[in-house]
């Protein structure tokens, strides 16, 4: 798998795309667990991770950052991405579309929508998600509450994105409406996006390290499912 995604012919035509919201406007659901700046300091340390764990594993590859923030894509820069300012008023969605065009007009065949908000980024799982396309034009990490952490597509634009409440199932429904061959693959570290508290408190505990500064002595236990 590893010298699939070496091959130049791959890395030249596959670009990861990481949208990332305003910080200030970031992680709202977990209002009334931390407070503004521990919200906004804690988006932008996941963002950051997001931007190194490529940098370090895969720095043969192009990333593009698409934002609302200035300063969101001045840090962006400091990583050597690709950056594209988008005003935010359509949503997720529409910031994926206008990635999405930018992705195809750059001469690329092959998309990687990748969150800024994973806990856990895992060399391996990235690989083998990559590795999917293989026989698959859409390839779907599957989030532990339905949604779509991570999506593969190939052409950029094979389907419609549809991000959102089981956006996993939503997207796959495209695929199979469009006859593409649609993988949904299910990843121990790339389902946990840190949209709860209880997704905090299981970072907390597989990263303790990275993650204390959040810990919520406060919050109830977090449930065996979890972990799963």
């Amino acid at each position: 798998m590893t010298s699939f995604l070496l091959a130049p012919c791959f890395i030249d035509k596959l670009c990861v795309v990481i949208p990332m919201k305003s910080p200030s406007r970031s992680k709202q659901r977990l209002v009334g667990s931390l407070s503004d700046s521990s919200r906004e300091k804690l988006s932008l340390t996941l963002f950051q991770n997001t931007l190194a764990f490529f940098k370090q594993h895969f720095p043969m590859l192009d990333v593009l950052v698409v934002s609302e923030s200035l300063d969101v894509l001045s840090l962006a820069q400091s990583y050597e991405t690709n950056t594209l300012f988008d005003d935010g008023s359509k949503g997720l969605n529409g910031a994926l579309d206008f990635a999405c065009d930018w992705v195809k007009q750059s001469g690329y065949d092959s998309q990687l929508i990748v969150p800024s908000d994973i806990a856990l980024l895992d060399y391996q799982e990235i690989i083998d998600l990559m590795a999917a396309i293989h026989d698959a034009q859409v390839v779907i990490a599957v989030a532990k509450d339905g949604g779509t952490n991570a999506l593969l597509t190939s052409p950029p634009d094979a389907i419609p994105f549809e991000y959102g409440c089981d956006s996993a199932s939503a997207h796959r429904a495209n695929a199979l409406r469009n006859r593409l061959v649609c993988r949904s693959l299910h990843f121990a570290n790339l389902a946990l996006d840190i949209d709860h508290s209880e997704d905090l408190q299981v970072a907390v505990i597989r990263q303790p390290e990275q993650f204390k500064a959040w810990k919520q002595t406060s919050l109830p236990p977090v449930k065996e499912q979890y972990y799963a």
